[in-house]
């Protein structure tokens, strides 16, 4: 071998025969992948990449299971708090001792009852120990020598303590009322007498409508006791019986059927659906058992319960269909960003990944290294973000109690996302990996990149939107209104596809503004240069951003809307906050006027056959209490009530009129027939409780009215209704109370609000996407950045003027994906507002309202993110060591 002879390489050193050659799947057990669960742990900035994405994640796909069950429980509780405390116990009822259920009395009912086996069944099957009920179904006939009259009798535990006793003897018997004690001439220790049977009365009480405030005791036996139509005549008077036996004397002696109803207490603060379920099945297995023959299949009085729970089930079904594609929508969203974590973590082990790749390492190894580097941070991010959907739930959701199972199925959803982001993820990382190291140079963009394909999700909205045209965007199904998906379904296709249109027009644009960035000042030069040199990047982050700042806009501008439609439909009905409502007449006084304002009502007017209601207000004070909103008429309150004083000549009275052509109406009130004048026109006027036209007028102006025309006095008022009742006379009866909070059964339209509020909840989490996208963009351009801003600082850039390009290049691109996410939403919502009437029977439709708080809190947060991330890359690129960025390049 000479000099110029190259050496001989050296022998590569033969494996041992009986070594047998390195399996494929073999590269997994190499020291790379074993290690490779624990070296994610010196890369923290990888770890908290996949740690918030896999959190979003996790947070996006159990919030459905979570929130469905949170919206249950508050539909429960809000029918429990409309109803009487008692309302939903489970029950057991059985007419009279022996008798069957719906049966036709034709004999006297047995003096020696057969008993039944209902408490026993009751608490046998987990129930509480009932109380018993017995009361007549009707009036019951009595007489006591020198009159009769008619009474309804009633035995409960307890009542003799929830009564005021006037007088008393001892023994058991009957207390009357002192009303009906009064008519009949009786006294404690005196007798009256049903059928044959002679019945002691041991006391008489006080009435019960005589009680300023029912007390919740009574709150299911109003009827017994209060006339809501009128006063006068009272009910029946209620005689209770001391004891079931006095109650049973009544009936044995009776014609009138008793009822005898057992009633199990139950804990209705904080209860769920599947508890409520649970309880009605309890209730059915116990009347199954309890012996109760009751004819025509009827299984007697079961309490409110069941009713509510078939409710809430309807509810929760309506909130399933648009709830599910929402959070599926986050989730997809969320799996983006976890793919870009993916693509992160091939960027900060670049030169581990062209190490593996020159040693033969292929895609699918480096994938599954990836996979075990980044299992341990996403399992830990999917249980913090399952920890965080049950906090937002708890926190924000409609409701902070869900059932027992609802945490275990968001965790299975939870975990399937979790197996489906490390699949995406691992397969990114791979893909960006072989992306790395098998750099194409000069390939042309495809034909495919060139092609709008953001056009088919216009397409698909406008097919969603013509679809929605031909049916409603509420659907009311046994009165509980649900949201048509499409309503749901059209702005998430049509912002997406806009805005993507926008953004491609936008960014066509760049080319030209960087020709003219050439003669700009330092900073928006530099701004300009780096939003133009990655239009695809820069147009990705327009996209990402608008989407969020347009489904918050559509969600919060649809939410507010019914929510205030809903809240001027019951304005409307009541006239204000609240109307107390007697059949006496309250003159107007300082203490009245300073709470409220006095309405007469005349519910039963005509005009030329038409049923009519007739306000006479009092107008020094109607529009200070009186609910309004200006969409109601072309002019404001103040100018309708000034026309009613307005001298026109005219010989009728001036009246404002709500649907009622005619502009001289004669109405007939009672025997009555007044001659009015219309001065003036309302689309809806406050008040309106029946189909029928309107008609107001001042009071001053009216004669006296016959009481036959049939009269309300009402307190429209913005208070409460204590204020109310200290400030009335206290002579005045108050017939009822009637409020805003208890015109709907606001359960019924909950749903709608819910849904929208989910929607709302979907432009957080794509929010909390696009600024972890923003993160890792920066975090991934990071060393390209920083070289040219080395360079660039050779140039004398100063680091001021760097700070103010990076704060121009992210105010304007957020900005601009906040007006264009902000406007695509606007014109979504004029779309479509009119198709959420949630009540068509009641004015008025819907009334658009503008989510001005929402969007301006969401243009503060779009800036401070301007702002910030501006300020840490800032930060970032002056830590850097710019010689050893310098050093590797980009």
């Amino acid at each position: 071998m000479t000099l110029l002879e190259p050496s001989r390489p050296a022998t590569r050193r033969r494996a041992p025969a009986g070594t047998p050659p390195r399996r494929r799947s073999g590269v997994l057990l190499l020291p790379p992948w074993t290690r490779a669960p624990w070296l994610s742990f010196g890369q923290p900035a990888v770890i908290l990449a996949v740690v918030g994405a896999a959190a979003i994640l996790a947070c996006a796909s159990s919030s459905a299971a979570l929130f469905l069950s949170s919206a249950a429980s508050e539909s429960l509780r809000v029918q429990l708090d409309a109803e009487c405390p008692d309302a939903a116990y489970p029950v057991l009822q059985d007419i009279g001792p022996g008798r069957q259920f719906g049966g036709i009395i034709t004999e006297p009912l047995p003096t020696d009852p057969v008993p039944n086996r209902a408490p026993q069944e009751m608490t046998e099957q987990g129930l509480a120990a009932p109380y018993l009920v017995v009361d007549s179904d009707g009036s019951v006939p009595m007489s006591n020598g020198g009159g009769n009259t008619l009474t309804h009798v009633l035995y409960r535990d307890g009542a003799q303590e929830q009564i005021a006793v006037l007088s008393r003897v001892s023994g058991e018997g009957l207390l009357f009322p002192a009303g009906a004690a009064e008519r009949l001439n009786l006294t404690a220790g005196g007798t009256v007498q049903f059928g044959e049977a002679v019945i002691p009365v041991v006391g008489i009480y006080d009435d019960l409508f005589n009680e300023r405030l029912v007390r919740p005791y009574w709150c299911s036996y109003t009827t017994l006791f209060l006339n809501e139509a009128s006063v006068d005549p009272p009910p029946p008077g209620l005689v209770i019986a001391t004891t079931p036996e006095v109650a049973g004397q009544v009936s044995a002696a009776s014609s009138v059927p008793f009822f005898q109803t057992w009633v199990s207490p139950i804990e209705t603060e904080g209860l769920t659906l599947s508890e409520a379920r649970l309880i009605t099945a309890q209730r059915d297995r116990a009347f199954d058992g309890s012996g109760i023959d009751n004819r025509f299949g009827r299984s007697g009085a079961t309490g409110l319960l069941p009713e509510m729970v078939d409710r809430t089930t309807l509810i929760t079904e309506g909130l399933r269909g648009p709830v599910i594609p929402i959070a599926l929508g986050g989730s997809i969203l969320a799996l983006l960003l976890v793919a870009a974590a993916g693509s992160y973590w091939a960027d900060r082990r670049v030169r581990e990944v062209r190490l593996l790749s020159s040693r033969g390492v292929g895609p699918v190894a480096l994938a599954g290294k990836a996979a075990l580097e980044l299992a341990i941070p996403a399992i830990v991010g999917t249980a913090l973000g399952w920890l965080l959907a049950r906090w937002l739930i708890r926190s924000l959701g409609p409701s902070p109690v869900v059932d027992a199972s609802a945490p275990t199925q968001a965790a299975v959803t939870a975990g399937v996302g979790l197996v489906i982001g490390l699949v995406l993820l691992a397969t990114v990382a791979g893909l960006r990996a072989r992306g790395s190291t098998e750099r194409t140079i000069g390939v042309k963009r495809s034909w495919a990149s060139r092609i709008p394909w953001e056009l088919i999700l216009l397409a698909a909205a406008g097919a969603s939107y013509l679809q929605l045209r031909r049916g409603d965007g509420v659907v009311i199904e046994h009165s509980v209104a649900q949201v048509n998906l499409l309503l749901v379904s059209f702005p998430l296709l049509f912002l997406a596809g806009a805005a993507v249109l926008v953004v491609r027009l936008l960014s066509a644009t760049l080319p030209r503004l960087r020709g003219r960035a050439g003669r700009w000042r330092a900073a928006p030069y530099f701004a300009v240069s780096r939003i133009a040199a990655s239009r695809l990047v820069s147009a990705g982050l327009l996209a990402m951003v608008s989407m969020p700042i347009g489904v918050l806009v559509y969600a919060s501008a649809l939410t507010d809307t019914s929510q205030f439609t809903l809240a001027a439909k019951a304005g409307v009905v009541v006239g204000s906050d609240i109307a107390v409502i007697s059949v006496d007449r309250p003159t107007s006084s300082p203490a009245l006027d300073a709470v409220g304002t006095i309405v007469a009502r005349y519910p039963y007017g005509e005009v030329d056959g038409q049923d009519v209601t007739v306000l006479a207000i009092n107008p020094e004070t109607f529009t200070d209490f009186a609910f309004w909103d200006d969409r109601f008429a072309e002019v404001p309150l103040e100018e309708l009530v000034a026309a009613l004083a307005v001298d026109d000549g005219a010989d009728g009275i001036n009246a404002v009129a709500m649907g009622i052509s005619d502009e001289h109406p004669v109405v007939r009130l009672g025997p009555d027939d007044l001659q009015l004048d219309v001065v003036a026109e309302a689309e809806t006027l406050p008040g309106r409780r029946q189909p029928d036209p309107i008609l107001m007028v001042r009071e001053a102006d009216l004669p006296e009215i016959e009481r036959s025309a049939g009269r309300f006095t009402e307190i429209w008022s913005t208070t409460d209704e204590e204020t109310v009742r200290a400030a009335l006379p206290a002579e005045i009866r108050v017939l009822r109370v009637q409020s805003t909070d208890t015109v709907f059964r606001v359960a019924n339209f909950l749903s709608v609000t819910w849904t929208f509020g989910y929607l709302q909840g979907l432009a957080a989490f794509v929010g909390a996407v696009a600024i972890g996208g923003l993160l890792l963009y920066l975090e991934t351009r990071q060393r390209t950045r920083v070289a040219s801003y080395a360079l660039a600082r050779r140039m004398g850039l100063s680091p001021g003027s760097h700070l103010r390009s990076l704060i121009i290049e992210l105010t304007v691109l957020l900005g601009l994906a906040f007006v264009v996410g902000a406007a695509l939403a606007w014109s979504a919502v004029q779309v479509v507002y009119r198709m959420l009437e949630i009540d068509p029977t009641r004015p008025p439709g819907p009334l658009l309202t503008a989510p001005t708080i929402t969007v301006i809190a969401a243009a503060v947060a779009t800036l401070l993110v301007a702002l910030l991330t501006a300020a840490y890359a800032q930060r970032a690129a002056s830590r850097a060591d710019m010689a050893e960025v310098l050093r590797l390049g980009s």
